[in-house]
């Protein structure tokens, strides 16, 4: 019969396909493991042959910068190979091509095969040619012995790296100013010295199969619920084992949930505001070659705070807090608000208010979710251009492109003068949140809310907002809850929307569950000298 023909047919091309297919990631398979028993094998005792080895893995005769020195170890010849750029040629020279030209009459060897000539440096010894090849290109000289099985790496790495500079987008007027750098060792040493305590822990892990990336976590021993770090671990060994083949940001290899507008991490370029947050139990992951840090689990509230919150004294504390819950709900929904106004409910309008709305739209061609639309595309179209714009006219571009812009569309009729003053405060109040990523959300979240109120008006943003409330409140960053301590509710610090007073704040944020669950001893605050003046201002309350 001809559909059983033609049924056969199929089958016979699907049975082709999949065998197709599982040649194809058999002969991946054997590649693969053939790389792997090519990066596991030990170093030849042959010089030759383990020169020869590296040469091949880095492409000795294209690369240019790939640089091999010939010297003498006693009677023995060896090697000293190194990438031109990533270290310090005079330090090579003086450091170890010298001592080991200048021959002592006596020998006293600190490792294997290395001398008293070599011991002020910090060496490390080398077994197969994949640790020789990652030390190499991180910026280790590495010295092979004629004879000998072990290679050795010398510490002294000088990747060109740009100073410790000022934050681009976490200015502060009372703080420090001090931003991470794209060298992770600047980092560390930042976070070391705001963070001196022998409990801070600093792991290294190396992700990636063609380019190395090193990934950095910080938490304090003791302070840190040890499941999250365990949590933290887990998803990197996973990555590990997915052996990307580079890992360019590793936010987006960690993340929960990779469609949602709510980031899950805390995105920071400052290091006290890094040390903070591991004082109160997050972790902390770092990237190479990445001036940020990813701060873990993130809340709502660590978004909404900023480092100059605890910085400031305590009511310009809570009025700065305040001006900014006031531009988030201002960025949310005002176009929003204005939609559903004109659209649907002239009634909550003044006449007088009405009229002048209705006399500035009069010449105008376009309804008015058309008018918003166009106007809100064109303020997001300046935003962007500015920031690709050089940074010496960035913000003139945009400040002159905006009034000009406005302005030219007022007078042809396109828009209506009203508009522009919506677009403009919505524009200024999406500038005073903290955060990057969450700024990013909101001011994609604005346009929902503007459909919405031109589908059902208020009824719309009323539904759409219970709906965004009911997904955020269930949103979960690594375990631990959007809104918390709010909702769910836990017992906790009150540094949420209002702060206390610095010496008042004595308990941790325990939404994250810390082991430590204070920030001071409580009997040794208690216990004050009665006739101190200062005891009832400064007594604890949990």
């Amino acid at each position: 019969m001809p559909w059983v023909e033609v049924n056969a047919v199929r089958w016979m091309r699907l049975n082709m396909k999949n065998q197709l297919v599982m040649h194809h990631e058999k002969l991946a398979r054997e590649h693969t493991q053939k790389e792997m028993m090519h990066l596991k094998t030990p170093l030849p005792r042959r010089l030759n042959q383990t020169v020869q080895l590296i040469k091949e893995r880095f492409y000795a005769n294209k690369n240019a910068d790939f640089q091999t020195r010939f010297t003498s170890y006693g009677r023995r010849r060896a090697y000293l190979i190194y990438l031109q750029g990533t270290v310090e040629q005079a330090l090579v020279e003086h450091a170890i091509l010298a001592p080991l030209n200048h021959p002592l009459p006596r020998r006293r060897r600190i490792h294997p095969g290395i001398d008293a000539r070599l011991s002020s440096l910090n060496i490390k010894p080398l077994k197969t040619i994949e640790t020789v090849s990652d030390h190499l290109l991180n910026g280790y000289p590495v010295l092979v012995i004629d004879g000998e099985r072990t290679a050795y790496a010398f510490s002294m790495s000088a990747f060109p790296s740009r100073q410790i500079g000022k934050p681009d987008n976490e200015n502060v007027l009372k703080g420090p100013h001090e931003a991470f750098t794209e060298d992770i060792e600047k980092n560390s040493a930042l976070i070391r010295r705001y963070v001196r305590t022998p409990k801070l822990i600093h792991e290294m892990h190396t992700l990636g199969r063609q380019q190395k990336t090193s990934i950095s976590l910080f938490y304090i021993e003791g302070v840190i619920n040890p499941a999250l770090v365990d949590n933290i671990k887990k998803r990197l060994d996973a990555i590990d084992r997915l052996d990307y083949d580079q890992i360019a940001n590793i936010e987006q290899f960690i993340e929960e949930r990779p469609y949602s507008l709510l980031p899950s991490m805390l995105t920071t370029e400052r290091p006290d505001r890094v040390a903070a947050h591991l004082l109160e139990g997050h972790i902390a992951i770092m990237q190479d070659n990445f001036p940020y840090a990813y701060i873990a689990p993130a809340t709502y509230w660590t978004l909404f705070h900023t480092p100059e919150d605890h910085y400031a004294r305590l009511p310009y504390a809570w009025f700065s807090r305040g001006v900014r819950t006031i531009a988030f709900f201002l960025t949310l929904l005002t176009p929003a608000a204005y939609v559903a106004v004109t659209n649907y409910h002239l009634e909550m309008i003044p006449i007088a208010l009405l009229m002048a709305i209705a006399g500035t739209r009069e010449m105008v061609p376009f309804p008015v979710i058309l008018e918003i639309l166009l106007m809100e595309f064109s303020f997001e179209l300046i935003r962007e251009a500015s920031i690709r714009i050089p940074s010496q006219i960035g913000p003139t571009i945009g400040i002159v492109g905006a009034i000009i812009l406005g302005q030219a569309a007022v007078q042809a009729n396109i828009v209506s003068p009203i508009m522009v003053i919506v677009v403009a405060i919505t524009g200024l109040a999406s500038y005073a949140h903290p955060d990057l990523s969450f700024g990013f959300a909101i001011r994609i979240a604005r346009f929902f809310f503007i459909a919405a109120a031109a589908t059902l008006g208020f009824l719309g943003i009323a539904l759409l907002l219970a709906a965004a409330l009911a997904y955020a409140v269930s949103f979960k960053s690594f375990g631990v809850g959007y809104f918390t301590p709010w909702a769910p509710y836990v017992p906790s610090s009150h540094d949420v929307f209002l702060r206390k007073p610095l010496p008042n704040e004595t308990v941790m944020p325990l939404s994250n569950m810390p082991v430590q669950k204070t920030k001071a001893n409580r009997k040794r605050y208690l216990s004050l000298d009665k006739s101190d003046p200062w005891r009832k201002r400064r007594r604890w309350h949990p």
